[in-house]
């Protein structure tokens, strides 16, 4: 009998679990809280991760233990804490194997159904993965907003401030941003927004919220929102050719699945995307993720029990979107 598998997405905000069987019919999905073990710890992780396995499986009145779970974690990108996640989800005996994996993995495994491809994100941070044939992973960014994240939603809105204060100290060009911003948090001078940045009131997060805002004031023919679009646009286009030139696919075709908030704006992010990208490339199609992470967790733990994806199976998959 083909066992049942459950795949886990496990991010910053929220870990999204599905129940699958062999012939790829997703039998449960449910949500649970951040299972990111750099933020939350081991046991807290152990909770999250079992409360959700054991309610999947009362949804779907599956008895105990599962057959596998596949878990594609934040936060699980060194190889001793993969191990030591292992330990802490082996202790509580919710699957007769357990394989913890980056959610990296999982992200690449629903874009591409389990085979090779690159993804591309962008949201609050930036990062692009690529895998090849033979499943071996690359990466490029993602290295926080302290040292990287160039062409994130954090990118845009923390260069939008830097606009508007040149523009309040008169060492840079006026821009409707100042004033755009302004109005959001209803002050009178921007300088005014130092104290809660630097306090913390102001998160990056919520500096990422500004990105749709510098894309507004693009349209508003603002030069300076203008020029932040288009570097941010550059740099993703960077990484996708730099995970491209490390993937040996200079002057081929590739496609490139794109992943996050900052993507609702891919027509006016895509030329320059490309433009820089093509620099190695040959052409690029970009193009919407298959699955969910959660169903490429599944999908990978379907691989290892041996189980051929075939068409049918993802037909089946695809039912749950």
């Amino acid at each position: 009998m083909i066992r049942t598998v459950i795949g886990l997405d496990g991010g910053g905000t929220k870990t999204v679990g599905v129940l699958v069987d062999g012939q790829g019919h997703v039998l449960a999905r449910a949500v649970a809280d951040s299972s990111n073990f750099q933020v939350v710890g081991g046991e807290t992780l152990g909770r999250v991760i079992s409360d959700l396995v054991n309610h999947l499986l009362k949804q779907a009145g599956q008895a105990h233990p599962l057959g596998h779970l596949y878990a594609g974690l934040a936060g699980a990108g060194r190889p001793a804490d993969r191990q030591t996640i292992l330990a802490v989800l082996e202790s509580k005996k919710l699957a007769e194997k357990i394989t913890i994996d980056t959610d990296a993995s999982a992200a690449l495994a629903g874009a591409f159904a389990g085979g090779p491809g690159i993804i591309v994100i962008s949201g609050t941070g930036a990062i692009c993965f690529g895998k090849d044939s033979q499943g071996a992973l690359y990466r490029c960014g993602g290295w926080g907003y302290l040292l990287g994240d160039e062409g994130s939603g954090y990118y845009i809105g923390q260069q939008a401030l830097i606009a508007a204060l040149k523009d309040w100290d008169g060492r840079g060009p006026k821009t409707g941003l100042r004033p755009a911003i302004e109005e959001k948090y209803g002050i009178g001078s921007i300088d005014l927004l130092i104290s809660s940045i630097y306090g913390g009131r102001i998160d990056r997060t919520e500096i990422a919220g500004l990105a749709p805002l510098v894309f507004d004031q693009r349209e508003e023919g603002d030069v300076a929102a203008q020029n932040i679009i288009t570097s941010a646009g550059e740099e993703i286009g960077k990484i996708i050719a730099a995970v491209a030139q490390r993937m040996a696919l200079a002057g081929r075709s590739v496609r490139v699945a794109l992943i996050g908030s900052v993507f609702k704006q891919r027509d006016i992010l895509i030329p320059l995307m490309e433009k820089e990208a093509c620099r190695v490339v040959r052409e690029i199609h970009f193009m919407d993720p298959q699955f969910e992470p959660a169903i490429g967790s599944a999908i990978l733990a379907l691989q290892q029990e041996q189980i051929l994806v075939d068409d049918t199976v993802l037909a089946h998959l695809a039912e749950a979107k």
